[in-house]
């Protein structure tokens, strides 16, 4: 599959997930939110699409947690934050197949606005 990303992005990409295992924190529970729910935050991607998006941030639970262990309360606002406030700002919201997820023990999305053409 091509790279969303261009090669220098790609290319940083590609070393921070090497460099993954070696570092205990998570770097999604670390970054600062630009916008915030009750059990969910909206952060900038470190790494974004930059070859088919203007904007990419992430959907992110607040609690570090993998999506199989979110609560009725997380999913019922992730299920309204979908229909409501994503679905007016973003034009996409992609999730990586587990076996692509470079932090797949904390659960996020890709929420993309694309280049217009």
């Amino acid at each position: 599959m091509p790279s969303l990303r261009p090669l220098t992005s790609k290319q940083k990409y590609a070393a921070y997930v090497r460099d993954l295992s070696a570092d205990s924190t998570c770097s999604l529970c670390e970054k600062d939110s630009l916008k915030d729910f009750l059990y969910w935050k909206v952060v900038e991607n470190s790494f974004p699409y930059d070859l088919i998006a203007k904007a990419h941030h992430m959907l992110i639970p607040i609690r570090h947690i993998h999506e199989a262990l979110l609560n009725n309360k997380e999913l019922a606002e992730l299920r309204s934050l979908k229909l409501g406030v994503l679905r007016v700002e973003y034009d996409y919201i992609l999730e990586n197949t587990f076996k692509n997820k470079s932090i797949p023990g904390h659960f996020h999305l890709h929420l993309l606005v694309g280049i217009p053409h």
